[in-house]
């Protein structure tokens, strides 16, 4: 509040009230311009000033425009200091805000409430209203807490999944270095192509989560100045005024937290999951390393252990690594990285399939073989499955198709029904890629004709715990497609050469070793 002193020296010596147009006299002294000219009214001859009586020939005064300043400030002082309390009124009627039209949202006075533009609306009184709303906001800020528990739950998975990816990246890259340093020279330079590749892939699906990321919190400031502005509007008391613009704030109170698209937090099957890869670095060190004038031995040792008994494949994982030994040995005996040794089951193949006496070709054959019938063979479609089978481990193997234009490769479980006409597809226990024309007709992905160049050998890796069914041209070790599953159960190797109703498709399929 303005101190006494303050109020006497802005008084006017005349009206005794706060100066009003201030003007200033020759001897220095302040009058309001009105009193002053009263004043000087009521003397005839010379004027003097009323506080001093310094006498002056003429009327001369002119006003004092600092005064004026320090009046007016005064003035805007004193009325916010002595302000009472804020009285809400109707511009129209000049009477207090009573009551709330419900139609309109929004505050009228008792007079509003009677005219015709409000006559068929739905009125109450004020405080009620008040009450109302602030039970919809109570409502809505119990709503959006919510919505920002969901938004905390997604950015910290977010936050895991992007510490998971990059632990992965750091331990594939780990595990990769560790791995080729072992090798010669040669490998140095395939050594940073695949680290390459990993860091641009990873990169790309971390970029994708940190934009989820970036969204996730996007959101959470947006709901973070919701929820302060509902806060802020619940601590008003006035009721008028806590229903201000009470529309945008219900509107805004009305925010659904939208949660990203999910990003797999798994690498690229051909960076986490192509142990081919590898086979293709050997076979091109073979090349390098093994002159045909001179051929080296290469020897190749695996822990990894088959079910089967088999000699162990060199299906290596890139998230599980192996470490491989090549040792090179004056003998000249020849030991490389080469596909598990499989051979066909006669007792499980069709009476239409002719298979080689070394157990590793299968072709159709215009004339019915003489087998007996059981429930392991197959009577309805032309197929043989491998004497091996799987129940857990890493596996790969190889098929020959030469200029075969028909064809049906892949893995089966061993409870697939042998005696009916199904459908070849996941859900009824075959993982199997084909060549042939009305693929789609049988659910079995059309992944050859959109090929270029048919490849003419086929490479199937079979990570069991990892769920995974892979297919690649094992000329070149491209990948041509990835079936991803749960197995529950043990699964066999199956082929079908298809019939020869073409007059082309006698060719065998070929089961390829070292």
């Amino acid at each position: 509040m303005a101190s006494p002193d303050l109020t006497q020296e802005l008084t006017c010596p005349i009206c005794l009230e706060i100066f009003t147009q201030p003007v200033s006299l020759e001897c220095g002294h302040h009058f309001c311009s009105s009193c002053i000219s009263q004043s000087w009214q009521k003397v005839p001859g010379d004027v003097s000033c009323p506080q001093c009586r310094q006498v002056f020939i003429q009327s001369n005064v002119r006003p004092a425009l600092t005064l004026i300043n320090v009046v007016e400030k005064f003035r805007e002082l004193k009325v916010k200091v002595t302000q009472p309390q804020e009285v809400f009124y109707c511009q129209e009627h000049e009477e207090k805000l009573k009551l709330f039209c419900e139609d309109e949202h929004k505050t009228i006075c008792v007079v509003c409430g009677m005219s015709r533009a409000h006559k068929t609306h739905s009125v109450i009184p004020i405080k009620e209203a008040a009450q109302i709303y602030k039970n919809k906001l109570e409502t809505s800020l119990e709503t959006l807490q919510k919505q920002m528990d969901l938004s905390l739950h997604s950015k910290r998975e977010r936050e895991d999944g992007i510490l998971h990816m990059k632990a992965e990246v750091d331990r594939l890259r780990n595990e990769i270095n560790s791995e080729f340093e072992k090798m010669h020279k040669f490998l140095v330079e395939k050594e940073e192509l695949l680290k390459a590749e990993l860091e641009r892939k990873s990169n790309k699906i971390i970029d994708e989560m940190e934009q989820n990321l970036t969204k996730t919190m996007a959101e959470m400031s947006s709901l973070e100045g919701a929820i302060r502005d509902l806060k802020s509007r619940l601590e008003v008391q006035e009721a008028p005024k806590f229903l201000k613009d009470i529309q945008d704030l219900l509107m805004r109170s009305q925010m659904v937290f939208h949660k990203p698209g999910t990003v797999s937090t798994q690498l690229p099957v051909d960076i986490a999951d192509e142990p081919v890869k590898y086979i293709k670095v050997w076979r091109e060190m073979r090349a390098a390393i093994s002159p045909e004038s001179r051929p080296l031995s290469l020897s190749f040792h695996s822990s990894w252990a088959e079910e089967s008994g088999d000699v162990p494949s060199p299906s290596v994982h890139v998230s599980s690594f192996t470490p491989v030994f090549l040792t090179v040995t004056a003998s000249q005996s020849c030991s490389l990285p080469v596909p598990a040794s499989l051979t066909l089951d006669p007792e499980t193949a069709h009476n239409y399939l002719i298979i080689s006496q070394d157990l590793t070709s299968v072709k159709f054959g215009n004339e019915k073989q003489a087998r007996p019938d059981h429930l392991g063979r197959f009577n309805k479609h032309l197929y043989v499955l491998s004497s091996q089978s799987f129940t857990s481990g890493r596996h790969y193997w190889e098929v020959g198709l030469g200029n075969k234009p028909y064809w049906i490769v892949g893995v089966c479980r061993e409870s697939v029904n042998r005696k009916a006409n199904i459908t070849r597809s996941p859900e009824n226990g075959f993982w199997v890629i084909a060549r042939y024309p009305n693929c789609k007709s049988l659910k079995i992905p059309d992944v050859i004709s959109q090929l270029k160049v048919k490849p003419r050998k086929l490479g199937i890796y079979l990570d069991y715990e990892g769920g995974q069914v892979s297919f690649y041209d094992a000329e070149d070790m491209s990948h041509l497609y990835t079936f991803t599953d749960t197995f529950t159960e043990k699964l066999y190797p199956i082929f079908n050469p298809c019939n020869d109703k073409s007059g082309d498709n006698l060719d065998s399929l070929t089961l390829l070793t070292g």
